[in-house]
């Protein structure tokens, strides 16, 4: 079983169909995995060659106060870094994933690369161009299936400004599926999304696909 950890800013990238928080170190069900996991599942299976049942999420860390862990508290190595520290060596995951929006700070990428040097943990920093729902508004034809009406964004997706990409989907989805709860919409996009279109449309997407490439021996 390859294990899996992933930190995102936002709620919703999170937001399984289950409202239960479980403890850090606990394996997710599927009930309990949001968009960025089942993204991240086929990103998996696409670069690596894994079975989508090999990978198995793991609830993350939580900060030294025992907060769970959004926001900006991603955006700072010093707040960062303790969150990929696993002082029991046999809890630690395989991989450990951090997503970040970045809301038009073009050095953001890199001073949190910097965060990953040194620790013991495989880990990736990936930062959204502005922020992770211009992947989820790049493919026409997921929005469609999703919300079972053709829409497309006004520009491309790393193209649009700040929070627009959010602002859109958030629209789509009052608009088009007012009855069906927004989290469970976002994980429909990231269950059907072309993958290629997503790395064409989006280079911070690209990008990471290029990242979770299985190191060479």
């Amino acid at each position: 079983m390859f294990r899996v950890v992933v930190y995102a800013e936002g709620a919703g990238e999170l937001a399984g169909s289950k409202s239960l928080q479980p403890a850090p170190g606990s394996a997710l069900t599927e009930e309990e995995l949001g968009s960025a996991h089942l993204l991240v599942r086929r990103c998996l299976v696409k670069s690596r060659g894994l079975n989508a049942s090999d990978v198995s999420f793991e609830e993350p860390l939580r900060t030294g106060r025992g907060r769970l862990v959004k926001g900006s508290t991603l955006h700072s190595p010093d707040t960062l870094r303790p969150l990929l520290l696993w002082a029991d060596p046999k809890k630690q995951p395989d991989l450990a994933i951090v997503l970040v929006d970045a809301d038009g700070d073009d050095e953001r990428q890199g001073l949190l690369d910097s965060a990953l040097e040194g620790l013991s943990v495989k880990a990736i920093v990936s930062v959204a161009i502005q922020e992770f729902e211009a992947w989820l508004v790049a493919d026409p034809s997921a929005l469609k299936s999703a919300l079972r009406k053709p829409l497309a964004s006004p520009k491309p997706p790393e193209k649009l400004a700040k929070r627009q990409a959010k602002e859109l989907l958030k629209e789509w989805c009052e608009e088009h599926a007012s009855s069906r709860d927004a989290a469970e919409i976002r994980r429909d996009i990231a269950r059907e999304c072309d993958l290629e279109v997503l790395a064409r449309q989006c280079t911070a997407f690209a990008s990471f696909l290029r990242k979770l490439q299985a190191p060479r021996s």
